[in-house]
């Protein structure tokens, strides 16, 4: 099968497949990662740090950025009404999609929406109310906007997919400083109390794997049949 040929799609199936069979075997692991940037009657100090309230602003706005950069691009494709010089119309859909789907209707809706694990700052280990629950937990006691999965480590990663659109001499330059980004601005979201490490590395394990499918059967030209 073309998309188990897919090494992006492997390493994301792996690396989801292994946290989360950390968090569910040694929850603590979570609890502990989460305890180094807890202070006892002061919270998650981070949070109310003004580099990381910065820091925690630029990962909303380059992804922004970069949806509405697509957006404007599809839009001037339907108005021009024929194809770009600069970008195929496969790579406009490959992109639409990756931003879309992965951040968007797995993570945001049906992940944060229907999984009710509490957030690490919501929690009676942290001076919360709620009992802390493992990931994939969808029986805790949040109502709405959950902690299951990080939607900003997500879009963060979803950048990811330029790699794959761009011309072949700079993908392991683009690669390299998504995979940083995506770092950072996953641990800024563990040090603010908002997320545990396994919502961030699994929303992150999950948003690579949805572009990896998306690179096999929207971005590639299909092989010939045997």
């Amino acid at each position: 099968m073309r998309l188990f040929r897919s090494l992006a799609f492997v390493w994301a199936i792996a690396v989801t497949a292994l946290m989360s069979a950390v968090a569910l075997i040694f929850p603590a692991t979570d609890l502990g990662v989460s305890a180094y940037f807890y202070v006892p009657g002061r919270g998650f100090p981070a949070s109310n740090e003004t580099a990381m309230l910065a820091l925690r602003s630029a990962g909303r706005i380059l992804p922004g950025l970069a949806i509405a950069g697509v957006v404007l691009l599809a839009i001037y494709r339907l108005v021009r009404q024929a194809p770009l010089s600069f970008v195929s119309d496969r790579a406009l859909a490959f992109l639409a999609l990756c931003f879309s789907v992965a951040p968007g209707l797995i993570v945001n809706l049906l992940l944060k929406s229907h999984w009710g694990r509490p957030r690490p700052l919501a929690t009676q280990d942290f001076g919360g109310p709620m009992p802390f629950t493992p990931a994939w937990s969808w029986w805790g006691g949040c109502p709405s906007n959950c902690s299951f999965a990080s939607g900003e480590a997500s879009t963060a990663m979803m950048l990811m997919a330029f790699v794959f659109v761009a011309p072949s001499r700079y993908r392991t330059l683009i690669a390299s400083v998504v995979l940083v980004w995506t770092a950072i601005i996953s641990l800024n979201r563990v040090a603010f109390g908002a997320h545990y490490i396994s919502d961030v590395v699994i929303a992150c394990g999950l948003t690579l794997a949805c572009i990896a499918v998306f690179k096999v059967f929207v971005l590639d030209e299909p092989g010939p049949q045997s």
